[in-house]
This record gives structure tokens, sequence and C-alpha cells, in this order.
């Protein structure tokens, strides 16, 4: 049980923990069909990305507080993308009335 008091001390759970949330949502943006699953796929990955920087920056750099700054920057720009992102969605569901990427055959450029 002595492994279980010192789990949250160690650098490597918070990189798998990270990984897996970067694994997901990069699975996520391949496959999913709809515009808000892309979404949510995407924030996802920011967040992945996001842990890992907290936790290289916590555990191996002489001044953790870089990599607070740097992954609150990180969280500012996921929430000005996720507002970005659904003004773009509602304007498309209202000119084609649906939000999968698949009918969206007119925006091609």
């Amino acid at each position: 049980m002595e492994f279980l008091h010192t789990l949250p001390n160690n650098l490597i759970v918070y990189v798998i923990v990270a990984h897996l949330l970067f694994g997901i949502g990069l699975y996520g943006m391949m496959f999913r069909s709809t515009l808000i699953g892309i979404l949510i796929s995407l924030e996802l990955l920011i967040q992945g990305v996001g842990i890992n920087v907290m936790a290289f920056g916590t555990f191996l750099h002489v001044d953790p507080l870089a990599a607070r700054i740097m992954t609150l920057f990180l969280l500012g720009i996921g929430a000005a993308e996720a507002a970005l992102f659904l003004g773009i969605a509602v304007a498309v569901f209202r000119n084609y009335k649906t939000i999968s990427i698949n009918k969206l055959t007119r925006l091609k450029g």
C-alpha cells in the first residue's frame, strides 16, 4: 500500500493521463463527424497538453511558476477556441440545418 501514498508524487502518472487524454482527443478529431464532437475532441487535446506542461514544469523545472502560467494561457486559448468554434457551428447550422461535416459539401472552396 506504500505505492498508493507515493502515486500523486510520481511524474509518470501525470504523463500517462496526459497522453491518454491526447490520444482520445486525437482519435475523436479523426473519426467524429459532427462539429460538436470535433470541438470536444479538440478540448481533450488541449487539456492533455496542459497536463503535460504542468507535470513537466512542476517536476523537472526549478521554478514551477512558469509552467503554471503557461497552463493558464492554454486554458484561456481553449476557452477562446471553444467560443469561436461554437459561434461557427451555430452559423453553419443556421445556414445548412446540419452540423454533420459529411453533409457540408457546399463549403468547398
